[in-house]
């Protein structure tokens, strides 16, 4: 989930004593860590530790409310990807943050609804831990073991064995210099943000995508619903690379999403995509801004880079988020052809159903290829069929 470009006081100066050294546990939905914070010595609430959200960490208006903290007057302002949707954005007081064992005071962090960002999460996003977190630390994230780690970047040495890819903070953002590989062999280079917030491999911005005959191309899945966001949601063409290289690092046959958004951060000219957590995910990831670059660590033997096999785009929806709803149907796949709708509601897959079956459990099934047995509910009415999933792309 990328915010960009706005401006925000950052965390006040490191308190007396080290910062955490030991393991953090988070979690991990939607291929995003998701880290326990507290609020002025609140209990725990869920934020995403998230790369992409510039200009300072942000506290759900919802979170905020409920805990009684104040925030001012909300002063609209269009944020992210998608159709740029308007949000009331306002300030709270000063925050005491609280991370493992160490605590980091904002000034006034950002305050702004994420009720329309739950759902593409299918749980509470109570805020994000942002740029002004990252540039105090060394942060380290090990995703097998679900794992955070935060150093003080004046003693950090780093492993003398790990991929250093060198990296800008552009308006708040780490951006790494690096190049796709197409499948005809062409590499052409760009410009990539390095986002946590983000779930998918790699997403290539529309000025880019046009400019390279990316959209339209046979063989790649055509204007499909890809995510959402504080934006709204977002379309593209879901094609497969042959390789995609940040730095010295390279990951073979990775999908990837030309955008066809024309407005928001996808449609930006001034850098070429995002890489996402999916792609993260395959090693041991050290977020360095103090020194302006990333170290990789990858895991042995990664799971190969696979998409949604049935061309369903689902949500979750109430206030537990159990209902799992399809919001788009791609034609032409698996789903459309077994007759499912937007708007179908999915009660079971494979007999398996809430609470079992979470949004999360739900699209990790549908990435598997085979025959799916799913009970739906249509206007009121119990509906079955069987959606055949194959790789699209």
């Amino acid at each position: 989930m990328t915010i960009a470009f706005l401006v925000c006081a950052a965390f006040a100066a490191a308190p007396a004593g080290s910062p955490p050294t030991a393991g953090i546990p988070f979690e991990i939905t939607s291929n995003k860590p998701f880290v326990q914070v507290t609020l002025n010595g609140s209990a725990p609430q869920w934020f995403i530790l998230d790369t992409g959200c510039a200009g300072g960490s942000v506290i759900a208006k919802e979170c905020a409310d409920r805990l009684g903290l104040t925030h001012g007057q909300d002063d609209a302002q269009h944020l992210g990807a998608g159709q740029g949707v308007a949000v009331g954005i306002s300030r709270a007081g000063s925050t005491l943050f609280g991370l493992g064992a160490d605590t980091l005071r904002a000034a006034e962090p950002r305050v702004f609804t994420l009720a329309h960002v739950s759902p593409y999460e299918g749980r509470r996003v109570d805020g994000l831990l942002g740029e002004d977190f990252l540039r105090r630390y060394v942060v380290r994230i090990d995703y097998e073991k679900r794992e955070l780690r935060v150093q003080d970047p004046g003693n950090f040495v780093p492993d003398p064995k790990s991929i250093v890819v060198p990296i800008t903070i552009l308006g708040g953002l780490a951006v790494a210099d690096g190049s796709v590989k197409l499948r005809d062999g062409t590499t052409i280079p760009g410009h990539f943000i390095i986002d946590t917030g983000v779930r998918t491999t790699l997403i290539l911005f529309h000025p880019f995508a046009v400019a390279h005959g990316l959209l339209d191309q046979p063989g790649n899945l055509l204007d499909a619903t890809v995510g959402g966001g504080a934006g709204g949601e977002t379309r593209g063409d879901i094609g497969r690379l042959a390789a995609l290289s940040l730095g010295p690092s390279t990951f073979d046959r990775p999908h990837a999403i030309y955008s066809r958004d024309t407005v928001g951060v996808f449609a930006s000219p001034d850098l070429d995509g995002i890489v996402g957590g999916e792609l993260l995910r395959h090693g041991v990831v050290t977020f360095d801004y103090p020194h302006e670059r990333i170290l990789i660590d990858p895991y042995p033997n990664p799971a190969a880079f696979d998409y949604d096999m049935s061309g369903l785009f689902l949500v979750a929806q109430g206030d537990d988020f159990a209902r799992i709803v399809a919001i788009s149907v791609t034609k032409g796949t698996p789903a459309s052809e077994a007759g499912m709708v937007a708007g179908d509601e999915i009660r079971a897959i494979d007999g398996i159903r809430a609470p079992a079956l979470s949004l999360e459990r739900a699209r990790e099934m549908l990435r598997k290829p085979g025959a799916h047995r799913l009970e739906l509910t249509r206007d009121g009415k119990s509906v079955q069929v069987t959606v055949k999933a194959r790789r699209l792309v």
